[in-house]
């Protein structure tokens, strides 16, 4: 069985028998739960798939928790969305002016140019590049002109964008 724990930007993968990983996945949760603080409850998705196995029923230590997870109202997973903008961004530099696109592979709230200054992102909007090339992508940028160039990332063509204020985005002239 293969035991994963990972954050944004590091992991770890493992493979070990499936009774030792869930030992493991149990001391890790008691762990966590002890750092977290006691205000978080585990969650109830992964406490629940454990107990169908037959061998855990025998466990001790697993005697207690049975009646506090069956207490404890099924809940829908919630989205945790952090802070932030990723994927394809197009930001202009309030100070000097220029332009960068890139993608954001982890999600960020700031910018800094090469000229030093950063830009705090906010009030992003959505841009979608349509190129002659045939290539299309859907960007979040903080620009503010009625329209501009953006160049294609695979021909280094200039595509015109223009704002839709019906739509509330920028979208290829015709």
């Amino acid at each position: 069985m293969k035991l994963r724990i990972s954050i944004p930007g590091m992991y770890i993968a493992m493979e070990i028998e499936e009774e030792q990983a869930r030992k493991t996945f149990r001391k890790l949760a008691e762990q966590l739960w002890i750092i977290g603080g006691k205000k978080q409850c585990p969650p109830p998705r992964e406490e629940k798939k454990l107990e169908q196995f037959p061998a855990e029923e025998t466990l001790p230590d697993q005697v207690p928790e049975a009646p506090l997870m069956e207490a404890v109202p099924e809940q829908p997973d919630e989205k945790i969305i952090s802070p932030g903008y990723g994927g394809y961004l197009y930001i202009k530099c309030p100070v000097c002016g220029k332009v960068k696109g890139f993608c954001a592979k982890t999600r960020i709230s700031n910018f800094r140019c090469e000229c030093g200054s950063v830009t705090k992102l906010k009030k992003m909007v959505p841009m979608i590049m349509k190129c002659e090339c045939g290539r299309h992508a859907r960007y979040l940028t903080n620009m503010e002109e009625p329209e501009f160039d953006i160049t294609c990332y695979d021909c280094g063509a200039p595509v015109a964008v223009q704002w839709n204020d019906k739509k509330g985005l920028y979208e290829p002239m015709r």
